[in-house]
Formats: C-alpha cells, sequence, structure tokens
C-alpha cells in the first residue's frame, strides 16, 4: 500500500491545512479535487507520458473483477491492466504550534492509526499521510500539488484558499480580521510505502 504525505511548516496563526475536497453531505460543494500523478507500469516499467488525474468520488469497474477502482487504464506499452484507488487517509495537516487541545487529541489518535499501517517512521508532526493509494499494475511515483486547491485553517477561525504553483514550496497571505500574516512553508509532498 502506498501513501500520500504532505508536510510543511505552518505559521503559528494556521491551525490546519487540507485539500479543498467535494463533500458529499453538501449539495452546494465544490467539485472532487483532481489529483495529479506521474504513473509508472509494474509489468514493462515505462512511463506514462504525462500526469494522471485522479478523484476521491469517481468509481470504475474494473475489467474482470467485481471491484471498482477511481481510476483504470490500459498500459500502452503492452495493454497490462493498471488501476489506483485513492482513499482519504488522515484529513489534516496539524499545527503543533497551535495550541488546540481538540488537536493534541486528534493527535494521538493519529498515530496508532499509522502505526496499525505500518507508517512508523512518520513521527514529526508536521506531515500528513493525507491518501492511501491502492495500486494494481501500477506505482504513482509524482504528485503535483499544483493541481490541487488546499484550504488553511486559521486560529481566528477564517479558512482561506491555498494554492501551490508549479514548483513553488510557499503560501503567503493576509488574515484581515486577525490583522496578521499567514502562511505555509517548506511544502514538500512524497509518496512512501506503508
Amino acid at each position: 500500500m502506498l501513501f500520500l504525505i504532505i508536510k510543511g511548516t505552518l505559521s503559528e496563526n494556521v491551525r490546519r491545512l487540507y485539500v479543498k475536497d467535494h463533500d458529499e453531505k453538501d449539495a452546494q460543494s465544490t467539485k472532487p479535487a483532481e489529483y495529479a500523478f506521474d504513473l509508472v507500469c509494474t509489468s514493462c516499467r515505462e512511463a506514462h507520458g504525462s500526469p494522471v488525474l485522479i478523484n476521491l468520488v469517481e468509481k470504475h469497474e474494473m475489467p474482470g473483477s467485481k471491484g471498482e477502482a477511481s481510476f483504470i487504464m490500459k498500459c500502452k506499452f503492452c495493454s497490462k491492466d493498471i488501476s489506483v484507488n485513492l482513499l482519504k487517509f488522515e484529513k489534516y495537516l496539524y499545527n503543533p504550534d497551535s495550541g488546540v487541545e481538540e488537536d493534541e487529541l486528534e493527535e494521538k489518535s493519529i498515530k496508532l492509526t499509522r502505526k496499525k499501517h505500518g507508517l512508523k517512521s512518520l513521527k514529526e508532526n508536521n506531515n500528513a499521510a493525507i491518501l492511501q493509494l491502492d495500486c494494481r499494475g501500477c506505482e504513482l511515483t509524482k504528485f503535483y500539488p499544483s493541481s490541487v486547491m488546499f484550504q488553511a485553517e486559521l486560529t481566528s477561525g477564517n479558512v482561506m484558499d491555498c494554492q501551490f504553483e508549479n514548483g513553488e514550496d510557499e503560501w503567503y497571505d493576509y488574515d484581515e480580521d486577525a490583522g496578521e500574516e499567514v502562511s505555509v512553508s517548506s511544502f514538500q509532498s512524497e509518496i512512501i510505502k506503508g
């Protein structure tokens, strides 16, 4: 099983960071986030020519199987079936310096869940395994953070949209209500095995 990890340094006034995604309970909700990944076929080891877009909402019937997947295709080089199923894992990247007691309790729950899924190496507080990636016939090798909109939940209660442009690892904005700058710096993503 693979996991998509995001890391970053949140300013003290940013409580948590998460992907802005479709909420099934809210009819007025935004469209689903399209996660962009580089993909390599595990059979012939050829890379797909361009990033593939996968979301959490769409489900496709897998050929020759009773199961469903978020993304299916045939390798254009060897014609093997490829599928990826995305599952939400952790909701937020928490700020360990926010001082919010509720977040500290959530942090303990996260550590137990990580241990159960073989993610003991994620001991730092400044990272989150936001997606579980069930890949069959392929390996996802790179995530493009610019493909999704993030939201920064501030300690003031405000929520701000946060976009990382291609190659950028920082975001800065200004919270009008609190009268202070908010930021995410040293933002990184990686795909690891659990």
